[in-house]
């Protein structure tokens, strides 16, 4: 359940001139990585609406502590490992950003 104040991962990721196909498949391994993750409330890439613009990753996690001991994990530090990351700019990423929020306020309608 989404609640006030939750702390959350805003990602972004752009793609090299011609290596749209890459990237997408590098921003669905990540969610497949992040889907597995205790504490971890929502997850959601959004694709670009076209290839210069870039695909969104946004975590939503129980607590800080909770995304902190996920990247602790072996299968986040070994997709974050520096040979891994290095490898994802020489073969797909042209630019990535990372900052974090907390939940101002959430809706999710009932049934």
């Amino acid at each position: 359940m989404i609640e006030t104040g939750q702390f959350t991962v805003y990602a972004t990721f752009l793609a090299q001139d011609g290596k749209y196909a890459q990237m997408e498949a590098l921003c669905r391994e990540s969610l497949a990585v992040t889907k597995t993750a205790s504490g971890l409330q929502q997850a959601i890439c959004l694709e670009p609406p076209m290839p210069d613009k870039p695909f969104v990753f946004v975590s939503i996690w129980r607590d800080k502590a909770d995304f902190q001991a996920f990247l602790q994990t072996p299968a986040m530090r070994e997709f974050h490992s520096k040979t891994a990351v290095q490898e994802m700019f020489d073969t797909a990423m042209q630019r990535a950003t990372a900052d974090y929020y907390r939940v101002m306020d959430a809706w999710i309608p009932t049934q």
